[in-house]
């Protein structure tokens, strides 16, 4: 070739490029006004699309609904399901953000109101102090549990976003495989609360309900576009699926009934004693918790720590305990005789527990349905929660007397022997077993506990703590100090000692005689035997067991205390038998002139603990807010590409693979895509993109570019930027997200021009432009 013919051709080619200079950037204003221009795209019918996410809804809504005592509980929390479908198909329907954004929180909202009306309009006024008392009785109550107003309205809300987010994420966001599994972990997790009798059939109901989802949205997808599957088809469809689930359903729950789906775990932690949690007294609301009548002054039983591990008294493992339903005719222990009776009626006790006597032979009581625990002798409902105003009656046997316990020479049975378990006595309890008496099994135990309680001076509360045989060592023979659990559990494993099977029991002792003193004297209820029960009369007591007349409570207090200093008179007991300590403390208060602190450097303190994570916050928004900038325009950049055409496709694929070296600082503004091979190795991915390109840009391609084109350059782009970012470090990769040059300094700027909204001065200049052609 010639000289003048290169000279020709490069003329051309300057020529061909003045023409085409801004084109790109017009198709791309032009796509942006489309964009603006709602159309009716053939797309999945939202209604199908909000049916096929309902059933999923509805399936976490049966889930979550068994938490709670009643059908009716699912049957809210279904409509609540349906309620957010609905609400999203409507706010789908809406263009401004504005009007979307305040129909979804306000329907939301409305849909937890909704739920609460059943139950008296009166209580929708009140809906946040009900839901929040609903919301803190959670942490106590056990499922399932009363469906109040206040779970009506966290019910109806949980439910309604969990049916609007699967609907929403499916119509609007275009995902409806991820909107089908949304309500999958609502499902799990409220699955894990359902009763063992109830997980079964509810995992049952909520695979079938998934399934018929998983089916309607298969048919969404293969009816989408132009043309629709007839409906016969589909239910034919339908109908020959029928049995394939019938089979899997009577399968699942066969399999259900064995081993082999849910099999026993070699460690459950529900067949392991406890340590029970206590509140301080302290910290307890001084209340009426029940009131009894009875001719007894108490102990009024609760429950029992009958596994002693060398350390520390537990709490019997909840799934050994025997727990049976209350039969019809009230009687729980056959082998004894009722001698003795007490009314218990409910005031401002909570949990699940309830109350009673010890060795309960019968209950009696119009309510709930109660349950017995036969190892612990614990009263308990069997669904939801003690409520104020039950009343019911329970008969014990009667408590035998000392002759019939020193004549009693029948062995302990074998079943007893693991309430007998104790390490080796320490020297002091060897010394003391060896000086109590033989005559009787009674007798040795009585002049244990009457050592104890004799000889160690009780000081401070009586909360659980560890007592290994050391400490008891420690109380015999050292300090000869204890407080009152410690003394309480140094004569149930003094019984052990001597082999009489023995654990703590707990519950409370005695009472206040309504419109009485404390101690029981005058008042209406005195002549009644009519006591009211607080949280200051509660008591814990070692239990011995003797053959024919089972577990004996024997109360007794110590006869020597340290006073407690500082603490509420309200909440002590006061025992005129229980004398002062031989150890004469006496506190001595002298007043000293203190200088008032000054208040700056806490007030320094608080403002530090604000400023600094407040500061914390806007660094982490200033450092991010490029990343969520460049996907913004990333993501509108592509929209307007797309309805442009594939000429502006290709041109953005490039551009964003340019913007991208830039953030990892490959800058390069002036090369042309084939001059940036040049910057880095050869690559044949590379070398593709730029010919590419050049080709569809500038090249023999420009009149002929086609979708596929279009693909090829995105996916070439999309590999160059992974590759970049897989060859630098993590620290390099996250400072790329987060850098501002490609946003300051854009590789097509104006490929994002029509993101930016024009100055007055341009717009004004726009205005005048098309007055001169209307003129013209």
């Amino acid at each position: 070739m010639s000289p003048s013919e290169l000279e020709a051709l490069e003329h051309d080619v300057l020529e061909h490029l003045a023409a085409e200079e801004g084109h790109v950037e017009a198709d791309l204003e032009e796509a942006a006004a489309r964009a603006s221009i709602p159309e009716d795209e053939p797309e999945r019918s939202p209604l199908r699309l909000a049916v096929a996410m309902a059933f999923p809804a509805i399936a976490a809504a049966v889930m979550a609904g068994g938490v709670f005592i009643g059908f009716e509980a699912r049957v809210y929390a279904a409509v609540a399901a349906m309620l957010g479908v609905a609400l999203a198909v409507g706010a789908a329907r809406f263009r401004s953000p504005v009007a979307a954004n305040a129909v979804i929180i306000g329907g939301l909202f409305g849909i937890g109101l909704l739920m609460v009306v059943p139950s008296g309009l009166a209580n929708v006024a009140s809906v946040g102090r009900l839901a929040s008392q609903a919301s803190a009785s959670g942490d106590v109550l056990r499922p399932p549990v009363e469906l109040t107003a206040g779970w009506q309205a966290i019910l109806g809300w949980l439910l309604g976003i969990v049916g609007f987010a699967a609907a929403w994420v499916a119509i609007v966001v275009k995902k409806p495989s991820i909107g089908l599994l949304l309500p999958l972990p609502v499902a799990a997790i409220a699955g894990i609360s359902v009763p063992d009798s109830d997980q079964v059939a509810s995992g049952l109901v909520v695979l079938v309900l998934f399934a018929i989802g998983l089916g309607m949205l298969s048919g969404s997808q293969m009816g989408s576009g132009d043309e629709q599957l007839p409906a016969g088809y589909e239910v034919r469809r339908a109908l020959r699926a029928l049995p394939l689930l019938a089979v899997v359903t009577v399968g699942l729950y066969l399999l259900a009934q064995t081993d082999f789906l849910f099999p026993k775990p070699a460690i459950n932690p529900a067949e392991q004693p406890q340590k029970p949690k206590t509140v301080p007294l302290s910290q307890v609301e001084d209340r009426v918790l029940f009131t009894v009548e009875s001719q007894l002054s108490g102990p009024w039983r609760v429950g029992s720590l009958d596994v002693y591990d060398g350390k520390d008294w537990r709490l019997p493992p909840f799934s050994e305990s025997r727990l049976a339903d209350v039969p019809r005719d009230g009687v729980v222990n056959h082998d004894l005789s009722p001698g003795v009776r007490a009314t218990f009626t409910i005031a401002g006790l909570g949990g699940t527990v309830l109350p009673g006597l010890p060795n309960t032979v019968g209950v009696v009581a119009e309510g709930p349905k109660l349950a017995y625990d036969n190892r612990s002798g614990a009263l308990r409902v069997a669904q939801g929660q003690v409520q104020a105003g039950l009343k019911y009656t329970v008969a014990a046997a009667a408590l035998p007397n000392v002759e019939d316990l020193r004549n009693i020479t029948e062995p302990n049975p074998a079943d007893m022997a693991r309430f007998t378990v104790v390490p080796a006595p320490p020297p002091a309890v060897a010394d003391l077993l060896d000086k109590a008496p033989k005559s009787s099994k009674w007798d040795e135990f009585d002049f244990l506990r009457t050592y104890v309680l004799s000889n160690v001076t009780a000081t401070g509360t009586g909360s659980p703590k560890s007592i290994p045989p050391e400490r008891i060592q420690d109380m015999l023979a050292g300090s000869k100090e204890g407080t009152p659990y410690e003394i309480v559990a140094a004569q149930a494993l003094l019984a052990r000692w001597a082999g009489i099977p023995s654990r703590i029991g707990y519950g409370f002792d005695g009472g206040e005689v309504p419109g009485g003193d404390a101690g029981g004297a005058g008042g209406p209820g005195a002549e009644t035997g009519k006591l009211e029960v607080r949280p200051k009369n509660g008591a814990s007591f070692p239990e011995v067991w003797f053959p024919k007349y089972g577990w004996l409570p024997v109360i007794g207090t110590p006869t020597k205390a340290k006073p407690t200093v500082g603490s509420d008179p309200a909440t002590q007991r006061q025992d005129p038998n229980v004398l002062p300590s031989d150890d004469i403390q006496v506190g001595l208060f002298i007043p000293v002139l203190v200088p008032p602190k000054s208040p700056l450097p806490e007030q320094i303190r608080r403002s530090v603990l604000i400023a600094v994570p407040l500061a914390l916050v806007l660094f982490l928004l200033y450092v991010s807010w490029p990343g969520v900038r460049k996907a913004w325009v990333r993501g509108r950049r592509r929209t307007a590409a797309r309805a442009a055409g594939p000429r502006a496709r290709i041109a953005l694929a490039y551009a964003e693979w340019r913007d991208m070296g830039t953030d990892y600082g490959y800058r390069h503004d002036t090369d042309t895509p084939l001059m940036y091979l040049d910057r880095f190795v050869e690559d044949p991915e590379h070398t593709e993109l730029a010919w590419l390109v050049t080709r569809s840009l500038w090249g023999d391609l420009q009149g002929s570019l086609t979708p596929e084109l279009a693909t090829m350059a995105e996916e070439l782009s999309r590999a160059l930027r992974r590759r970049l970012a897989q060859a630098h470090p993590a620290p390099v990769r996250a400072i790329g997200v987060v850098s501002r040059l490609s946003l300051r300094h854009p590789y097509a700027p104006e490929l994002t021009q029509f993101l930016r909204k024009p100055s007055r001065a341009e717009r004004a200049g726009k205005t005048e432009e098309r007055d001169h052609a209307a003129v013209a």
